[in-house]
């Protein structure tokens, strides 16, 4: 079992603008979390919605993980 799964929130799918662009970027302030929460003696998982289909991929990656805490990043 995992002790902390961290997601980012943004799904390029969903931003019509950078999705015609298909200008990704990586998610860094949650890899920083992700980071910080591994630093510090934890087991982590990491979801990263920019190119999900979908926010029901959020689900299956708390379903495969199967963590003890889920954070969902914002970095707005």
């Amino acid at each position: 079992m995992t002790d902390v799964l961290v997601g980012q929130s943004y799904h390029l799918r969903f931003d019509p603008k950078l999705w015609d662009g298909m200008q990704p970027y990586p998610p860094l302030g949650s890899l920083y979390a992700a980071a910080a929460v591994r630093e510090r003696g934890f087991t982590v998982a990491f979801h990263d919605a920019m190119l999900a289909d979908g926010v029901s991929e959020w689900r299956a990656a708390v379903d495969r993980a199967r963590p003890r805490y889920a954070v969902l990043f914002e970095d707005n």
